[in-house]
């Protein structure tokens, strides 16, 4: 067993799916299949229910995830302590919870590397307390997060664009038919949802809480794509960033406006009083001038 062997199996727990965790890991799924059968010949238990379209774990499986995440986590911190003692080149750590894509944030992470071509950049994704917990720790340098639930107090908070929780139905659903629909009249609903530890989590559950209801989450995804796809298939509604979803294929679903009008603005987060590098100053620049 190593290291690799664990990020795989790791990748198909999250996705629920051996070809869109090839996707992400850039590997062919016959070869990501053979690595997970390795481990499981290894290990001697089955770690996978293969099912037609998705695969869910089975005890071992759930057992290993356990032990897995601790042993990957402690690894990149490794990594991350360790990276400071072996180049003299310029380093940057970045986390991130999964929307850099839609609003254009990592093109321009790209457009900065260009800049400075030996800069080392190391990436975290997460949810928002993981991110948020390796940022306090000092495992990274800078965190994309929302602003919604931070804690201004030890942080400095730099707006990079505002967004708007939506409703995303499937295009069969009588929502479907409203421009606007109140959260109140939700009570009702079945909810495909980011993670319990996602920013937009916690304040649509602050929003239900005050419409006096707790909603009804059949499944929590980590994923965009994957909710959307849950939502065209007619599982559940979703409460989503508007602009988060506005770049994804929208023809089985459709965009509903809240009446409450809840906007979230997605910033560059770092320490309060950091005392940045040379190159850690210029990405804060260049991100504020270029976003």
């Amino acid at each position: 067993m190593n290291i690799e062997s664990l990020k795989y199996f790791l990748a198909v727990e999250k996705y629920n799916s051996f070809s869109l965790a090839a996707e992400e890991l850039c590997i062919s799924q016959s070869s990501l299949s053979k690595h997970i059968k390795k481990l499981e010949t290894e290990l001697n238990c089955v770690l996978f229910e293969r099912c037609t379209r998705h695969v869910n774990l089975t005890d071992a499986g759930i057992s290993l995830k356990k032990y897995a995440l601790n042993i990957v986590a402690n690894y990149n911190e490794l990594l991350i302590d360790i990276n400071k003692f072996t180049s003299s080149c310029p380093k940057l750590s970045i986390g991130y919870i999964p929307v850099i894509n839609q609003y254009n944030i990592a093109n321009l992470i790209g457009d900065f590397k260009t800049k400075i071509t030996d800069l080392q950049l190391t990436f975290h994704e997460g949810e928002h307390a993981e991110i948020l917990n390796l940022l306090l720790s000092q495992k990274i340098d800078f965190a994309f997060l929302r602003s919604d639930v931070l804690d201004y107090s030890n942080l400095d908070i730099t707006p990079l664009t505002e967004d708007e929780l939506v409703l995303i139905v499937p295009k069969s659903h009588p929502l479907s038919k409203r421009k606007y629909v109140s959260i109140s009249e939700l009570s009702n609903e079945s909810f495909i949802s980011l993670g319990k530890k996602s920013g937009v989590y916690d304040f649509f559950v602050s929003e239900c809480s005050k419409a006096s209801f707790e909603p009804n989450v059949i499944c929590f995804n980590s994923r965009i794509e994957n909710i959307i796809g849950l939502v065209s298939a007619g599982m559940g509604i979703s409460p989503l960033m508007r602009k988060a979803v506005e770049c994804f294929d929208k023809k089985n679903i459709s965009i509903v406006l809240l009446k409450e009008k809840i906007y979230s603005t997605l910033c560059l987060v770092h320490l309060k009083d950091k005392n940045f590098s040379k190159v850690e100053k210029d990405f804060k620049n260049f991100l504020i001038n270029n976003i």
